[in-house]
């Protein structure tokens, strides 16, 4: 036989009534460099399978009493030992056997007359696969701390820029199903009575999305300025489409954006729109609400696409509701989708209350509507003008 240093630690549990079988077993992975530990019973089985953690468990599929089926359910559900393979060893080779075994959650089905080094060979393989399982799950693990700390640098960086706006009340509001997003928000003070005013979805929900998200939000610090005519909205987003593409970025990875100007003093509103979903704009002096229709090229798709600037003014309790494709794209339970019309019924359902219960009770309605199942990023941002 040759030597598998490598396998010098791996364990392996054998469980047979027959205690010969048992030390026999016992020799074989021993000349083979396997550490073999051995058990009759299903209950000294099971203690000695938590004691001594084994990488893969050999079992007479004819314990007494049903015990191969037994062990079998109890490693199964055990959280440590749910992964290990086990190979039920049996002197039937019948097809119902065979089936038997695997319905009853075993790996595979080995006859006992099995010629020894196939025998091995066989239990090498499957712990060459708990092996890969274990390191994949390690990975898993080391990815998912990296993906934890990636969100609480992205929620931090993203939080710095919201800010209160004097003569108005205000509420941002982001939800997102995974632990990073593809949405952001951002509002920027330019000058006493100008603000800028961001709010983008990147597609994708992954970390390549969320890295993004920082990108625009740098872009925005750095662009979003006032007295340079050449970052009106509509060339803000010109710029920052000229961005997307001079990166190179996978064209999979394009994003929708809302960029406006705003004036807090004359109620002035001047915007653009790369893709993103119509803002709803409620008119106290009516008492109705109303898209505003709005297009443009969505961002990281063309180079030449174009970009164009509308002016709208808030009166006194006029409000602005600004808001990703997460927050209409979902469905109920009929595969019914909730849609932009039955979005716009409820928030004038709601423009009697303050912004942040507006926001509170859109998200609330659609919970109830998704049961629960908000699978995108959701972002809104609403703008109420109180002078």
């Amino acid at each position: 036989m040759s030597n598998h240093n490598n396998l010098l630690t791996e364990k392996v549990l054998v469980v047979d009534a027959n205690i010969d079988y048992c030390k026999y077993m016992q020799a074989i992975l021993k000349e083979n460099n396997i550490l073999a530990y051995i058990s009759t019973s299903n209950d000294d089985a099971i203690d000695i399978a938590k004691d001594k953690i084994p990488d893969c468990i050999l079992i007479d599929y004819m314990l007494p009493y049903g015990g191969a089926i037994s062990f079998t359910e109890k490693i199964k559900e055990d959280n440590l030992l749910g992964n290990t393979p086990i190979i039920y060893l049996t002197a039937n080779d019948s097809k119902k056997a065979y089936l038997n075994a695997l319905d009853s959650g075993g790996d595979d089905l080995i006859l006992k007359s099995t010629d020894k080094d196939i025998l091995v060979a066989r239990i090498r393989a499957f712990l060459r696969q708990k092996r890969v399982l274990e390191t994949n799950a390690s990975y898993i693990k080391l990815l998912k701390k990296d993906i934890e700390y990636a969100s609480k640098i992205q929620k931090t960086i993203l939080s710095h820029g919201n800010m209160t706006i004097p003569r108005n009340d205000l509420s941002i509001f982001h939800y997102a199903p995974n632990e990073v997003s593809g949405d952001i928000s951002s509002i920027k003070n330019l000058s006493d009575d100008w603000y800028a005013i961001l709010l983008a979805d990147v597609s994708g929900h992954g970390v390549a999305a969320s890295m993004l998200t920082i990108l625009i939000k740098s872009f925005f610090d750095v662009n979003a300025t006032l007295n340079d005519e050449k970052m009106m909205p509509d060339s803000f987003i010109t710029k920052l489409n000229e961005f997307f593409i001079s990166e190179n970025f996978d064209r999979s990875l394009f994003a929708t954006i809302f960029y406006a100007l705003y004036n807090n003093k004359t109620g002035e509103f001047i915007f653009s729109s790369g893709g993103a979903s119509e803002p709803i704009l409620f008119s106290h002096k009516t008492d109705e609400a109303n898209f505003i229709e709005v297009t443009g090229a969505l961002l990281g798709i063309a180079e030449e696409s174009s970009y164009s600037n509308q002016t709208i003014t808030l009166n006194r309790n006029d409000i602005i509701f600004i808001f990703t494709d997460g927050a209409y794209e979902l469905f109920n339970e009929n595969n019914e989708i909730f849609g932009e019309d039955r979005l716009k019924d409820l928030f004038f359902s709601l423009t009697k209350n303050n912004v942040t219960n507006i926001s509170n009770d859109i998200i609330e309605n659609l919970k109830t509507y998704s049961k629960n199942t908000l699978e995108d990023d959701i972002s809104m941002l609403i703008l109420r003008r109180t002078e």
